[in-house]
């Protein structure tokens, strides 16, 4: 998806921008989507029937978000989540997330079908994610207690843009992970199974899905009614492909709408508001940039931008109510720094410009400040588009809130992002992790409780699965509802930033709502997650949790363009001199394998080569395994020793050491690394293993994660 950069003069009315014939085209064409009813006008009512052209329009609606649904509804998930979670305990996180399904039914032809989910109606599916769909493994959609499904097609299809009626704007994969962004109503009842061929069926998913109120009336899916919302679907994609151009051409529901323009200075320490803006309206889009902030991304120089849009606090009250506050960059889904990007909802150019076309509409009043947490004065550009709006009973305030955690990865805990009281919904949300190891953070699941039920009725199967994709992708990507804005590598270490949008898929609550994050890490290290959640809560209910001014500071992990890709133990060459060698699969480990040794006497060697593209001077570290029946070592790098002496590999349970080795001059080509094995711990077993993960070099003389994190 492109960005598109716009100039702009500070203090003009209106943005010094025209766009182009194409797009004035495409505004024409989502005022015809407009007329037709997209949006929440007086023809959606409670009585109004729930049809997938009025989901369509839903996708888009992004007014409508921040107002009571009609027909009210409950938002759930059907997953392959492990089930041993229902034991509580430790089985609390339990990771089996695969292959878990309802039940499994043989047909009358002697099909073996999966049921992925049996829903009761009035209600539609919201999405359908998978990681591993097969090719061979036919989905059935069977509707209202129907013998025969009206869809059927291959798993890995849905997910392709291949099969009508889902076109790739629709239907697609990214970062490895297949998505289904397509309303699929019911009348009473859908039940979704996927058929075992010949292996079995370990599948992974995740199904969205509403529950309406008793008595909505909802029209079920049919294929062949296609012609009637296919116009829909096509205004629908165009404005999912190019959001930022397709933005309202009024301020919603006919109002007009203007530009306000303003610049303010923010001294360290101070802070500086905009003049109060009264009256019934809304913020229909708004910008923010911070001049002189580059796009640099080493932590601690308070010119750049990692350090200029994270010390800033973004504070908003709506009628008197705090109703906002996070760091500002981090609000658009840009944090630490300038990641540019494009989404249904936010902008982030090469400027670093950051736009929010999240409706935000207020009955009295509207103030919006922001403090200097930093060390340097900040001059910040501020343009919004603001227009009447009738401020109705249904109504809603945005909020928005940012917590952050430092801790100990293991054992696996739960976070929270939100525990909120009253009416609202949740719309969307923002996953930052400083991860200081380069092993995989995220199997942690998202675990949603809504009007205090016992059990979350939200329950996922992954951190990257709720975002979209699948396996720990560590590329970049975005979609309209979901994106991974930074990812720094190498492997999975560095800053990762995600955001996700609830729109189809929102979670509406009458009483209350939790929304946790199990984080869940393959590695003892120690990050720092940073999570925004968004939602639309009726006023007098509870505000965001204020931001903690001491945890504002990007973590400084280091240069990451000098790190290499970690060398895989067990892709290695070996050589052992007494005992067995080979690749072991170990879950924990990069690429979950590693290089095991086993059977070594005292002075037995295993030396491993492994290859430099560049000479110069690098610094070494090893990612090593330590258990109960590992043993001690000597380490030598081109026969030169390890700085760090002997490495001590037992631990009483399953651990990992980092030793950083030194720097060394490597040579282009093949070096060598040798381990000798010493007389082992007294406690250790007899075996006297050892487990190499991974070989890390970082260029230069500087130091590497593990020893900048001891001097911490």
């Amino acid at each position: 998806m492109s960005i598109k950069n716009r100039a702009e003069k500070p203090g003009s009315p209106r943005p010094d921008w025209a766009p182009p014939l194409g797009l004035l085209i495409l505004l024409l064409l989502l005022l015809a989507l407009a007329g037709a009813g997209c949006g929440r006008g007086p023809g959606k009512g409670p009585g109004t029937a729930v049809t997938v052209e009025t989901l369509l329009r839903e996708m888009v609606d992004l007014e409508g978000l921040a107002a009571r649904p009609a027909p009210f509804f409950k938002q759930a998930q059907a997953s392959s989540y492990d089930r041993e979670s229902h034991r509580g305990g430790d089985s609390w996180f339990a990771n089996r997330d695969a292959g878990q399904y309802v039940r499994t039914e043989t047909t009358g032809e002697g099909r073996r079908e999966h049921v992925l989910a049996d829903l009761a109606g009035p209600g539609a599916v919201s999405r359908f994610w998978s990681a591993n769909p097969g090719r061979t493994n036919v989905v059935r959609f069977y509707f209202d207690g129907e013998a025969e499904p009206r869809l059927a097609l291959p798993l890995a299809d849905l997910f392709k843009g291949l099969a009508a009626p889902f076109g790739p704007d629709f239907s697609y994969v990214s970062g490895t992970g297949g998505n289904l962004y397509f309303p699929l109503p019911y009348a009473r009842s859908l039940k979704i199974t996927a058929e075992e061929t010949d292996t079995p069926l370990r599948l992974y998913y995740e199904i969205g899905y509403r529950t309406y109120d008793p008595g909505a009336r909802v029209a079920t899916f049919d294929p062949r009614d296609a012609a009637v919302w296919e116009k829909t679907a096509a205004l629908v994609a165009a404005r999912l492909a190019r959001p930022e151009a397709a933005r309202p051409a009024s301020g919603g529901r006919g109002a007009a709408s203007g530009w306000l323009a303003a610049t303010l200075v923010v001294e360290p320490g101070a802070t500086a508001a905009l003049p109060r803006i009264e009256g019934q309206k809304a913020v229909y889009e708004w910008s923010v940039r911070v001049l002189g902030a580059g796009q640099g991304r080493e932590e601690g120089d308070p010119g750049r931008a990692s350090d200029a849009y994270r010390s800033l606090v973004l504070e908003v009250l709506f009628d008197g109510e705090r109703s906002i506050e996070t760091p500002l960059g981090d609000f658009f889904g840009s944090g630490p720094g300038v990641n540019p990007y494009e989404s249904l909802f936010f902008t982030v150019d090469v400027t670093g410009r950051m736009t929010s076309r999240l409706v935000m509409p207020f009955r009295e009043s509207m103030d919006l400040r922001l403090t200097n947490a930093g060390r340097a004065a900040c001059t910040v550009e501020i343009m919004m588009r603001l227009g009447p709006r009738r401020f109705a009973d249904g109504d809603y305030h945005l909020r928005a809130q940012w917590r952050t955690r430092t801790r100990h990865s293991w054992p696996p805990f739960d976070t929270n992002l939100l525990d909120t009281t009253g009416e609202g919904k949740v719309v969307g949300t923002v996953y930052e992790i400083a991860n200081d190891g380069l092993i995989w953070w995220g199997e942690g699941d998202q675990k949603v409780s809504i009007d205090g039920e016992p059990f979350p009725s939200t329950f996922g199967t992954g951190t990257e699965d709720d975002y979209g994709y699948a396996y720990g992708d560590n590329r970049p990507f975005v979609r309209p509802y979901h994106a991974q804005t930074r990812v720094d590598g190498p492997a999975s270490g560095g800053h990762i930033s995600l955001n996700r949008w609830y729109v189809l898929d929102a979670l509406p609550y009458r009483a209350a709502l939790r929304f946790d994050q199990e984080i869940w890490h393959w590695m003892p290290c120690r990050p720092t997650w940073g999570h925004i959640i968004y939602w639309y809560a009726r006023p007098g209910s509870p505000g965001p949790a204020p931001v903690d001014r001491e945890t504002l500071a990007p973590v400084d992990l280091g240069r990451r363009g000098d790190m290499l890709e970690p060398i895989e133990g067990e892709a290695l060459r070996f050589a052992a001199s007494g005992g067995r060698a080979g690749k072991e699969r170990l879950a924990n480990c990069s690429g979950a394998e590693h290089l095991a040794w086993s059977g070594a006497r005292t002075g037995d060697r295993l030396t491993v080569t492994f290859t430099v593209l560049k000479a110069g001077r690098y610094a070494v570290e090893l990612n090593l395994c330590k258990s109960p029946d590992y043993g001690r070592f000597a380490l030598y790098v081109n026969g030169r020793p390890a700085g760090t002496g002997p490495v001590d590999c037992w631990s009483k349970t399953l651990d990992w050491t980092r030793p950083a080795l030194g720097v060394f001059d490597l040579k282009e080509g093949d070096n060598t690394l040798e381990m000798r094995a010493l007389a082992p711990n007294p406690a250790a077993k007899a075996a006297n293993r050892l487990g190499l993960d991974y070989i890390f070099l970082k260029k230069g003389d500087t130091i590497l994660i593990s020893e900048f994190l001891n001097r911490k």
